[in-house]
């Protein structure tokens, strides 16, 4: 009987995990948050109509990798997790010409509606537009904007450290000094704020930093994300649903990857003190508390970046090394246990202090 009870309670406990083990599969499409975007429309025809089992297929133009979908009963379609970068749609339907549109570019966590209107005639004929895509958002109500990497790269960055783009955002303030608790968005405490790295949460619980990148107590960052990695850098206010973790703005940092063209970087950047003046309240001179001669400042960034594709349309690959060298001087000084054992002795109520060893 003993025997039973253990078999009844372990297939119980299995039964159990199994219902678990479930459930959370289930669950791992509702994680739709991070850097990747969707793409969806309508396809009609000439009169408004909606035209259903078209086939549309949706094609990463700089990866050849396309993807195929069919429309629903009201006409719709629906491509998402799908990578930045740019793409176009073609919609093809028995009856109709086909149809195309290019030039589509999708940014980090974007949603773009491209609607397609059919025209009839015979399938091997195609009508191609490369107009843009308009600007206005009509899925959501998010505010904010994106930069893309070759912005990125031109703006005077100081330390190359991405945070600092957050206050080109409207309705971002850094206050003054830059450290921690200091981004605020649209008045808001910095901890409500969020920091996205290709969907994976890099906030700081207690600093309300990125944890990469983050301006530590040292004055240099544990861990770096180099600015010539960054595909793109968004910030998203007002978000949608998904992010409802906090009121603040979402920083979605996208992470560059491989095409079917090899691309790359290589950089050096540097800078010292040579031509930095002494402290104006500083008097140098020997006894005055100060270094004799300016105080050190070099800082060097060097590194490079490569990506490119292993097995063309179908693996691909991006790698990035970025390296800092710095060496900060201090204009004050410090004298040692030594010189302070030479200074003269205090006279206390009459008698010399007792020397400390």
């Amino acid at each position: 009987m003993r025997t039973l009870g253990v078999c009844s309670g372990a297939t119980k406990t299995i039964q159990f995990l199994s219902v678990c083990a479930v459930l959370l599969f289930a669950c791992v499409p509702a994680f739709s948050q991070g850097t990747a975007g969707r793409i969806l429309g309508a396809v009609t025809d000439q009169s408004g109509g909606t035209i259903a089992g078209a086939t549309v297929i949706v094609t990463d133009v700089n990866r050849n990798t396309p993807r195929t979908l069919t429309t629903d009963q009201s006409g719709e379609y629906n491509a998402p997790n799908l990578l930045p970068g740019n793409y176009k749609v073609r919609a093809e339907a028995k009856g109709f010409k086909a149809f195309e549109r290019s030039g589509i570019f999708l940014e980090v966590g974007g949603e773009i509606r491209v609607d397609l209107v059919m025209q009839p005639g015979e399938v091997s004929q195609t009508i191609t537009v490369n107009e843009d895509v308009p600007m206005v958002e009509t899925t959501n109500a998010e505010l904010g904007g994106t930069l893309q990497n070759d912005i990125i790269n031109d703006i005077p960055l100081n330390g190359r450290n991405f945070a600092n783009l957050l206050q080109l955002r409207p309705g971002v303030t850094i206050y003054p000094g830059g450290s921690g608790w200091s981004q605020s968005s649209n008045g808001m405490r910095a901890h409500d704020n969020v920091y996205l790295f290709e969907g994976v949460n890099g906030s700081d619980p207690w600093m309300a930093q990125p944890i990469i990148s983050a301006v530590m107590a040292a004055g240099d960052a544990g861990t770096l994300v180099s600015i010539d990695a960054i595909d793109e850098f968004k910030t998203q206010e007002n978000p949608r649903a998904e992010f409802g973790w906090k009121p603040g703005s979402i920083v979605n940092v996208g992470i560059k990857s491989g095409t079917n063209t090899i691309h790359g970087t290589a950089y050096a950047y540097g800078r010292n003190g040579s031509w930095d003046a002494f402290p104006y309240f500083d008097t140098p001179g020997p006894n005055k508390g100060v270094a004799q001669t300016p105080p050190s400042v070099a800082l060097e960034q060097f590194g490079a970046s490569l990506g490119g594709a292993i097995k063309k349309d179908k693996l691909f690959y991006f790698v990035n090394f970025e390296d800092q060298r710095y060496a900060v001087g201090s204009t004050g000084q410090i004298s040692d246990p030594e010189s302070i054992g030479n200074l003269p002795v205090p006279i206390v109520n009459g008698a010399p202090a007792r020397k400390r060893d």
